[in-house]
C-alpha cells in the first residue's frame, strides 16, 4: 500500500471511528440544544460538533501512537487479523482514557462512562483501519507465504 492510500485509509478510519464513538454524546447535545439553533445557529452547531472534533483528535493520536506500533508488530509476526486489531483498539481506547479521567477527576463512574466511549471509538477506528488499510495487505501477504511453502 502506498503512502497516499495509507493516509486516506487513516483519515477514513479516524473519521468513522470517531463518528461512531461520539454519536451518542452528539445526539444528546443536539436534543438539548435544538431549540437554540434558531437563536444562535453558528454557536450551537459549533457546540454540537465538539464531541466529533474531540473524538477525531483523540482517535488520530491513538491511531498513530497505538495503531502504528500494533500494525508494525502484527505485520512482522504475520498475525494480522480483524480480531487482533479490534482487541488492540478496544484496549487502546479504554486504558488511556480511563486512567486520564480517573487521575484528573477521581470520579469512578464518570471514568467508566468515558472509557466506554473510548472503547467504542478505539474499536471502531481499529475496525475501519483493518477494513480500509490492512485487510487486503494481510491477505496478499498470506497468499505469498502459501506460495513460498507449497
Amino acid at each position: 500500500m502506498n503512502v497516499s492510500a495509507s493516509l486516506l485509509a487513516s483519515i477514513k478510519a479516524v473519521f468513522f471511528g470517531a463518528a461512531i464513538g461520539t454519536s451518542l454524546p452528539t445526539l444528546l447535545i443536539f436534543v438539548f440544544l435544538a431549540r437554540d439553533l434558531v437563536r444562535s445557529p453558528g454557536e450551537t452547531l459549533l457546540v454540537m460538533m465538539m464531541p466529533l472534533g474531540l473524538g477525531m483528535a483523540i482517535s488520530a493520536v491513538g491511531l498513530l501512537v497505538i495503531g502504528g506500533p500494533v500494525t508494525w508488530w502484527l505485520s512482522r509476526r504475520g498475525e494480522e487479523s480483524w480480531r487482533a486489531y479490534f482487541i488492540a483498539g478496544l484496549i487502546g481506547g479504554v486504558v488511556p482514557v480511563f486512567l486520564v479521567y480517573w487521575l484528573l477527576l477521581e470520579v469512578l463512574l464518570g471514568a467508566l462512562v468515558i472509557a466506554a466511549f473510548g472503547a467504542l471509538t478505539g474499536g471502531a477506528t481499529a475496525h475501519f483501519w483493518w477494513q480500509f488499510a490492512r485487510k487486503d495487505a494481510a491477505s496478499n501477504d498470506a497468499e505469498r507465504l502459501t506460495e513460498v511453502f507449497e
